[in-house]
């Protein structure tokens, strides 16, 4: 999926082993045939909210595919940042595919402005 758009939030995402829980087949590799990334795109909720209470969908993008930490950024895609899924520096964004925790986007910056 390529989401058009800003992405306000900076921060870094730690992928779960598969030993933690996380994904079997590691980090996500999102790329086309002819080279382009694709962005990230799972449900996810910010603590003390939880997947019954404050999950909406989330996208990231500009990580490294390779490394189970890297820089990243992110932003919700259907709704507003506010509420339930309001994200401040500091915040830890819970990134969960179906009932699975797979990673934490750990937020350092956000672009009030985007």
């Amino acid at each position: 999926m390529q989401v058009d758009g800003p992405f306000p939030f900076r921060g870094e995402v730690i992928w779960l082993t598969p030993e933690q829980g996380g994904r079997r087949k590691g980090v996500p590799r999102l790329e086309l045939a002819d080279g382009r990334s694709i962005d990230y795109a799972h449900v996810a909720h910010v603590p003390p909210e939880t997947i019954e209470t404050g999950s909406a969908s989330f996208v990231l993008r500009g990580f490294d595919h390779g490394l189970w930490r890297s820089p990243a950024e992110g932003r919700w895609l259907l709704c507003d940042n506010a509420g339930p899924q309001r994200i401040v520096p500091g915040s830890v964004v819970a990134v969960t595919e179906g009932a699975d925790l797979v990673a934490y986007f750990v937020v350092t910056e956000v672009d009030e402005d985007e």
